[in-house]
């Protein structure tokens, strides 16, 4: 299944710049701005496209996190409901092959992790093995990945309505919490509304959410449901690079517009990768890609999605759109991580 062609130049646009008004899109796109809200407005209620603000990872910030799971026989299902009930959990993933579930967790730091995380999954009785991988770099983000659909002419106008980080990191923004909290569950919501949901001054929000997402500590991506995308498959690769390889892996996979993720890791493997894609067949062809681009590199896992349940703090149904409900991470101020994970 795949979205009209109306549809995915809309949601290209909010990928590229997620807050965009509709007056400013509208003149890149050569349509009316409420064509343009209430195709959006549909999008949202049937649960097709949604953005979300997070926890940013920009220049170091942030702690990333990979869990793999192996549950005892016949209780994945209890297991599946107690994780994706936990905030710092924020994608639960069922996988076909290495492990029974992928979790994805993303922290300010690793004390949320260490302290908050590991005891639950540690703890809980029908978990039989657990194995933690952490991020040590970030390359590409799931705010990264992009559709293929608009010209590069509509591209460079749009991304220019989004700056992106422009600034190092400086004071937390007091309000931040709030703002995430409202964001997560509307990326798109305006100062007033936020206001009028945080009891905050609306010129004071506005600051705050300037500073935080200049500043990379406030992250905005535009989701799209996976099984109307047109790239039904989703693979996570686990592999090992040489070094002297490593920045010519890098570049070949972020040729890829569906990259969600590309991360340097710890353990077996020092590169992790998640692509979508349009059938299985890509998958030996990304493979073959990657080896031509990096001659020694060893792939230590791959494994394919089955399904998503929870993806950055959604629900999602069965056919991967959203139900509608979201589970906040908390937002703490940055504090001195137990590990150097520069530029997650």
């Amino acid at each position: 299944m795949e979205l009209p062609p109306d549809d995915l130049e809309l949601i290209h646009a909010l990928q590229l710049a997620p807050r965009a008004t509709w007056t400013q899109l509208g003149s890149v796109l050569r349509r009316h701005p409420a064509t343009l809200a209430a195709r959006w407005e549909r999008l949202r209620a049937e649960g097709q496209a949604w953005i979300t603000g997070h926890i940013g990872t920009a220049d170091g910030q942030g702690c990333v996190t990979f869990i793999g799971l192996e549950c005892r026989s016949g209780h994945r299902a209890e297991v599946l409901e107690r994780l994706c009930a936990v905030p710092e959990i924020g994608t639960v993933e069922e996988a076909a092959r290495a492990w029974d579930l992928r979790l994805t967790v993303l922290t300010r730091n690793w004390e949320q992790v260490a302290r908050g995380v590991l005891p639950i999954v540690r703890t809980d009785p029908d978990i039989m093995r657990s194995q933690v991988t952490l991020a040590t770099r970030l390359y590409s983000a799931g705010n990264n990945w992009r559709l293929d659909v608009l010209s590069p002419e509509q591209q460079r106008r749009i991304a220019a309505l989004h700056p992106g980080v422009t600034r190092p990191p400086g004071a937390t923004p007091p309000t931040l919490p709030q703002l995430m909290t409202v964001l997560a569950r509307d990326g798109r919501a305006s100062a007033v509304e936020i206001a009028a949901e945080t009891g905050t001054h609306p010129t004071t929000v506005a600051r705050h959410l300037r500073q935080a997402c200049e500043t990379g500590l406030l992250a905005l991506r535009c989701e799209l449901a996976q099984d109307w995308s047109g790239y039904p498959i989703g693979c996570q690769w686990y592999v090992r690079v040489p070094p002297a390889q490593l920045e010519a892996a890098v570049s070949y996979l972020r040729s890829y517009r569906t990259l969600r993720l590309c991360a340097a890791t710890t353990g077996d493997a020092n590169l992790t990768f998640y692509l979508w894609l349009r059938t299985p067949g890509a998958i030996a062809d990304v493979e073959a890609g990657l080896q031509q681009a990096a001659p020694a590199v060893q792939v230590i896992e791959s494994d394919v999605g089955v399904r998503t349940h929870k993806r950055t703090g959604w629900m999602l149904n069965e056919d991967s759109t959203a139900t509608g409900e979201v589970i906040v991470t908390p937002v703490l101020p940055p504090a001195p991580p137990l590990h150097d994970h520069r530029r997650h």
